[in-house]
């Protein structure tokens, strides 16, 4: 199984290039791309069009070197309902379709629009299949399919999360009302958490067809923390089960920004190696499970 990390708290401190290295050499197969969080500095979403697409070239050129390939990305979510869609935030997201297609990147996930506490699900549902159905043109055109994720909302009034799609069923009612083959689904395992729905029943109520993409974190029940496994409260040994159990495809990819943020540039490296290491061994336990046979001889 590919193991892969997000790139983003690595890139905005030493670049895009030497993010590549740094990923590969502490053992990761792969790079989810992350398009959100970009220093405005280095906004590659607000390059020209030639210099972005040579960005990504150089991009797709160094990770070839490097043996690295990118089983997923994620696109900027700071569209907003009432924003137009002929500005940045929007707009952004569209570039980043073309971004991915030219690194060799075949899925992206993409945030449906969180609306205000108390907005009825019907409603709530309606405005994001809309939305979700927008960028199918580009994901057509680059072929790149789109990932639904289990996400959440505040209410501050209460103090606690509420789901948005955050169960196995309201996650396949609402990818089957989107209709088409292009969407797809991402697990985030700390959101399942945080919204009463424990990763390992949300996995298992997919299939492997479906659920294509995961944005492995740990965290303490409390605060979407992504941290590296074992640092919070996850039962990982229910997690890699559930994946074994329904023969899940995709990449074992860590989502564990915060983690590399706590270190400066010079420990990242030894930030990177240590997550690789976690990651192998539980990518390593899903395979075992899967595959028992193999690994008993």
């Amino acid at each position: 199984m590919i193991i892969s990390t997000d790139n983003g708290t690595v890139r905005n401190a030493l670049g895009d290039i030497e993010a590549l290295r740094l990923i590969r050499e502490a053992g990761f197969d792969g790079i989810d791309y992350t398009f959100y969080g970009i220093d405005p500095e280095a906004d590659i979403l607000a390059l020209p069009d030639a210099e972005r697409k040579a960005l990504a070239g150089d991009v797709a050129a160094a990770a070839k070197d490097l043996g690295l390939v990118f089983p997923q990305a994620h696109a900027p979510f700071r569209y907003q309902l009432t924003e137009s869609r002929t500005d940045k935030h929007y707009t952004d997201i569209l570039r980043s379709f073309e971004f991915c297609a030219r690194i060799g990147c075949g899925q992206m996930v993409i945030h449906t629009l969180k609306l205000p506490p108390g907005t009825d699900a019907e409603t709530a549902d309606s405005v994001n299949k809309e939305y979700m159905r927008s960028f199918l043109p580009y994901a057509r055109e680059y072929g790149v399919r789109i990932g639904v994720e289990n996400l959440f909302v505040r209410d501050e009034k209460r103090g606690c999360f509420l789901p948005q799609h955050g169960d196995p069923r309201a996650m396949n009612d609402f990818v089957d009302g989107l209709n088409d083959p292009m969407f797809t689904v991402c697990c985030d395992l700390g959101h399942c958490a945080l919204t009463g729905c424990e990763p390992e029943a949300f996995i298992a109520g997919m299939s492997p067809d479906r659920l294509t993409m995961l944005h492995v974190q740990d965290l303490n029940y409390r605060e979407d923390q992504h941290l590296i496994p074992y640092a919070g409260k996850l039962d990982w040994d229910a997690v890699t089960a559930a994946l074994a159990g329904i023969g899940y495809r995709g990449a074992f990819s860590l989502e564990v920004l915060r983690f590399y943020e706590a270190f400066p540039k010079a420990l990242l490296p030894d930030a990177l190696r240590l997550a690789a290491r976690v990651a192998r061994h539980l990518a390593d336990r899903v395979e075992e499970q899967s595959f028992p046979e193999v690994h008993d001889r």
